[in-house]
């Protein structure tokens, strides 16, 4: 008798299937980023049209520099939310996983609370393993609100956006992949 090397513990599905459900989790775990990533893109067009015309007929210099400023700005803001947005997924992965492990564990969670989007993407793994009421009761001890959207590190000590470990974590996690889950 030959024992599989192997057990895995996920249920097969459709491919179409998984990545609709990736799809629909990613979206889910980042909706402010892609929200702000959308609205970046609208006034990217908005103000890169003025930047456009202003300078075609060489009007005025400081509107020339204020709207070529500003849509460099939303341009780059689109690129950047997205990048937050895979960051956070990549999060929520992780989270799911570790609360398959180990239950709900604060000491596991407390990386995460930091930021309004980390908060969001462990609360859609909370959800989905029925653990909201244990989130929510702990977000709420930390002292966070729905209002409460920059990181709190940002607040504390401003000098960290200048560090390379802030970005790493904050654009550049690394990609995970599930041990125990398809999305």
């Amino acid at each position: 008798m030959e024992i599989a090397a192997h057990i895995s513990y996920r249920q097969t599905y459709p491919d179409r299937r998984v990545w609709w459900m990736r799809t629909i989790r990613y979206i889910q775990t980042g909706y402010l980023l892609h929200l702000m990533a959308i609205s970046s893109a609208f006034l990217f067009y908005l103000f890169g049209k003025e930047f456009l015309i202003y300078l075609k007929n060489i009007e005025s210099w400081w509107k020339i520099l204020l709207f070529g400023y500003a849509s460099a700005y939303f341009f780059t803001l689109i690129f950047f939310s997205q990048l937050d947005a895979r960051s956070r997924y990549q999060n929520y992965k992780m989270v799911k996983d570790k609360f398959f492990e180990y239950g709900f564990d604060a000491r596991l969670l407390r990386p995460f609370v930091y930021s309004r989007c980390q908060r969001d993407a462990i609360g859609v793994a909370a959800r989905e393993l029925e653990f909201s009421g244990e989130w929510k009761n702990l977000i709420r001890e930390f002292g966070f609100r729905w209002y409460h959207l920059l990181p709190d590190i940002i607040i504390r000590c401003p000098k960290v956006l200048f560090t390379k470990e802030y970005w790493s974590k904050t654009l550049f996690v690394k990609t995970y992949r599930s041990k125990y889950f398809l999305w």
